[in-house]
């Protein structure tokens, strides 16, 4: 795969932002990644045509409203996840919030892209009836704010910068698809989460994540926030985009890699300080970060 790198820097930012200040990265020709900060002072619609095929829209900070055929008017405030997929000659109108600048990571795949990376033919995602475009908004999970965090500050240049871009690019689409689907696929029946129980899920994160070197069971950590197991797992995977277990092993990969790369910390006092065997440890962290630990030490 060739990557084309044509954004700035971290380095190369402007004293007095104006405007959009994006960052783009090709993949290749059917999947772009667009990142950046959009200061607006119009209250006016913008209207852009709609590409065709899958548009992931992550509005990290700020907030806008946005128009597509056959959707009533939407309100996007970040962190959320905006989903768009179109098979048609449309457009979109968008009207930006002025008071705080709005930060963003969109990917846009084409139909071909659509079916290469991920097998989806355009129907099984498009909603039934009209052929109008299909939007979802959602809040955005914990993982994919990581994700677009690690985008932003990417620390590396030349291609090593262009490799991890392009790794992080693809991940937040295959957890953005992934979401996407389960959201579409759940039965009607799915359980109800309430405001209280959100509550419950983050009091529930709050307790795994002091616990990384023995955490709770399942049943005891559900005991422990008032909720059932299966309210509980339903509650993580609505919030986190994840399973309960999913995200402390996230959590703890990420705490991994701050450690070394911020730490004097040799590998293996790392892996026993996350909750891992310094074995495990080096596979999982290669396999999330297509590194070894010791190559951040």
């Amino acid at each position: 795969m060739t990557i084309t790198i044509i954004a700035p820097s971290r380095q190369e930012t402007q004293a007095e932002p104006k405007g959009n200040q994006p960052g783009t990265v090709y993949l290749d020709p059917h999947m772009t990644l667009v990142t950046g900060t959009l200061w607006s002072d119009s209250e006016n619609w913008v209207e852009d045509p709609l590409e065709r095929g899958l548009k992931l829209i992550l509005v990290q900070s700020g907030e806008l409203s946005c128009r597509i055929p056959g959707h009533s008017e939407q309100s996007i405030k970040g962190p959320s996840l905006c989903t768009i997929v179109n098979d048609g000659e449309f457009t979109s109108s968008q009207i930006y919030g002025t008071t705080t600048p709005l930060r963003y990571t969109i990917v846009q795949l084409d139909l071909e892209s659509l079916d290469r990376h991920l097998g989806l033919a355009p129907r099984k995602l498009l909603s039934s009836g009209g052929g109008d475009p299909y939007m979802m908004v959602r809040p955005a999970p914990r993982a994919m704010q990581a994700l677009a965090t690690q985008i932003a500050t990417c620390p590396m240049q030349g291609p090593s910068r262009s490799l991890y871009l392009g790794g992080k690019a693809l991940e937040l689409t295959a957890l953005s698809a992934q979401f996407l689907l389960g959201e579409r696929g759940q039965p009607e029946h799915k359980l109800r989460i309430t405001s209280s129980d959100v509550e419950r899920v983050h009091a529930a994160r709050d307790r795994l994540v002091r616990s990384l070197l023995e955490p709770p069971s399942l049943n005891a950590l559900a005991s422990h926030v008032g909720m059932s197991p299966r309210k509980l797992t339903a509650g993580f995977r609505k919030v986190f985009g994840t399973s309960v277990f999913g995200y402390l092993h996230e959590h703890r990969l990420n705490e991994a890699h701050r450690m070394l790369s911020d730490e004097e910390c040799n590998v293996s006092t790392v892996a026993y300080g996350v909750g891992f065997s310094p074995a495990h440890f080096s596979i999982a962290f290669r396999k999330r970060y297509g590194v070894s630990p010791s190559e951040i030490r």
